[in-house]
């Protein structure tokens, strides 16, 4: 898809040109590390778009073939290059930078791993900056290496930062298979310094310590701690310090929910910031825990099996900030939350963070419907999510829904800025095979934590999570995400059943307002009720 420049030059960009501020792959790549940048409006500003190989049957929402599904051949055109067919598949004006790029390890037969090559075109250049197979690029087996390009199941997502001043263009030397190409588009008039096989060769140092940190999470214990009971109507609240700072490190550890894994449900996070209320969410859902304790880590969150949890985002406020956890429902649970705060300087860019759950809903296989994670109004950046899909049939796909990310005007438009090819795509593996347990993985900035895997099918429950770094989605005044439900195209039947909750991890300017408050009643019932809910087709989220 072709996405030419959008909208005017905005006032954050004025004022970082006339600073005299140019994008380079130097501070792409230490931004992605920069823990406080994300809690601040991006400087130049920039809008997220996505060219994948969605199928091209889906051209508005309200009009035929919108869950057309079958998303593994779409492209723009073709074109003949000094004589040899390219099939474009991403092209772009204006300054701006690939952020991300995911395939398969496959090329159309499971025992297909090269595959052709991708080619990057900058700047009206006839001579690509990249020109190598596409899944070994991607893997981490090409000239990019971990962790800037990860091996996942069945697939490979890569990270470098590949900037352009004018423009880029993106091709395969063979009939495109699943693709999904992330980039910013700056405003016009933004200084990037391109992206260079010799720039490159010239950050090795910055790449060994950028890569060092993203994989090297410091261990936070918390210096400011509190122990005690969380009874329900009884909460337990961590006093944080007054003025201007920033929350930098949250650490629960609730041990009991090793044996009890319904406190994972029970026992939710609330957080306000300067009087907005920002946070509510069950623990186990905020770390990818919802039915039992799953040990993984990731840039910003991290999970071990003795029942510590530990976030890592950066959550500044102006004037107070209060954190706290509830009980809905049940016994008393003893835990022990300790904080890391720092002083901020709050400006006209600072944000605060949000999370919100969407609880648990039973979802028939037909007739088939786009499902809402989040619907925000306001300024803000979409940082990522969490997905936790019940499958209560052995012989059923789950993953198979496309993601559809409206941004400012999209909703109007009928069309999303983001329009993807299934659910594993979007979490950065693929399908192909049955998943099992051993396609569990975490890496920076992707981790499919639980995989079903109960007698070898996809029965039980499956835990995928995403964080967003350079891939991050700013909004000026709307966001809303949905993820397609569908079994696949040949699995359209009313009795298959499937079980989704979600939750959603964002900034925003202070006043944004979302369709995600707390759900205490739904925190009330352990997860396991799904189970029966599904089996029976009883829907318990409208």
């Amino acid at each position: 898809m072709h996405h030419p420049l959008v909208g005017g030059v905005c006032g954050a960009c004025i004022a970082a040109a006339s600073l005299g501020q140019t994008v380079t792959m130097r501070s792409l790549l230490e931004e992605m590390t920069d823990r406080d940048a994300v809690a601040r409006w991006p400087e130049p500003s920039y809008r997220t778009l996505q060219a994948s190989s969605y199928n091209r049957e889906s051209v508005h929402r309200d009009a035929p073939g919108w869950f057309a599904d079958s998303d593994g051949t779409g492209f723009i055109r073709e074109e003949r290059v000094g004589g040899r067919t390219e099939w474009v598949i991403m092209e772009q004006d204006g300054p701006g930078c690939l952020t991300r790029l995911w395939t398969p390890y496959f090329y159309y037969d499971l025992n297909e791993h090269i595959g052709p090559s991708v080619r990057v075109y900058l700047d009206g250049s006839a001579t690509p900056v990249i020109d190598e197979s596409l899944i070994k690029l991607v893997r981490g087996e090409g000239s990019v290496g971990a962790p800037f390009a990860v091996a996942t199941a069945r697939a490979g997502d890569l990270y470098l930062p590949i900037p352009f001043e004018k423009g880029c263009r993106v091709t395969m030397t063979g009939r495109p298979f699943y693709y999904a190409i992330n980039s910013r588009a700056y405003e016009a008039g933004t200084r990037v310094e391109s992206f260079s096989r010799a720039g490159l060769d010239g950050l090795a140092g910055v790449l060994r310590e950028v890569g060092g940190r993203l994989v090297g999470h410091p261990h936070t214990d918390g210096p400011e701690r509190i122990a005690g009971r969380v009874e329900v109507g009884r909460d337990l609240e961590v006093g944080l310090p007054a003025g201007a700072g920033a929350l930098r490190g949250l650490l629960i550890r609730a041990p009991g929910a090793v044996g009890d894994p319904s406190i994972l449900r029970r026992l939710a996070i609330g957080m306000e910031f300067d009087g907005e209320p920002c946070v509510w969410c069950p623990l186990g859902d905020f770390f990818c825990c919802a039915d039992s304790i799953h040990a993984f880590e990731t840039w910003e969150r991290s999970v071990r099996e003795d029942g510590e949890f530990e976030c890592r985002w950066v959550m500044p406020f102006e004037r107070e900030a209060r954190v706290r956890l509830v009980l809905c429902g049940g016994d008393g649970v003893e835990v022990e939350v300790g904080v890391t705060t720092d002083r901020w300087e709050w400006d006209d860019r600072s944000m605060h963070f949000h999370a919100g759950w969407r609880p648990d809903d039973v979802v028939p296989g037909t007739p088939f419907s786009d499902w809402n994670f989040v619907d925000i109004s306001g300024r803000g950046v979409y940082v990522g999510d969490a997905w936790t899909v019940l499958n209560p049939q052995a012989h059923t796909w789950w993953g198979e829904g496309d993601e559809k990310v409206y941004v400012d005007g999209d909703w109007e438009a009928g069309f999303p800025s983001i329009f993807g090819t299934g659910t594993e795509d979007y979490y950065g593996w693929a399908g192909g095979e049955i998943p099992t347990r051993r396609d569990e993985f975490a890496v920076p900035f992707l981790a499919n934590v639980r995989v079903g895997g109960i007698d070898g099918t996809t029965l039980g429950f499956n835990i995928c999570t995403r964080s967003r770094s350079l891939d991050a989605l700013p909004f000026q005044r709307r966001l809303r995400f949905d993820m397609e439900s569908s079994f696949g195209t040949d699995i359209r039947n009313p009795w298959n059943q499937l079980g989704y909750s979600a939750v959603t991890f964002w900034y925003a300017r202070p006043g944004a307002t979302d369709n995600r408050g707390p759900r205490p009643e739904a925190g009330a019932r352990p997860i396991m009720h799904l189970v029966e809910d599904a089996r029976n087709g009883k829907r318990v989220e409208r």
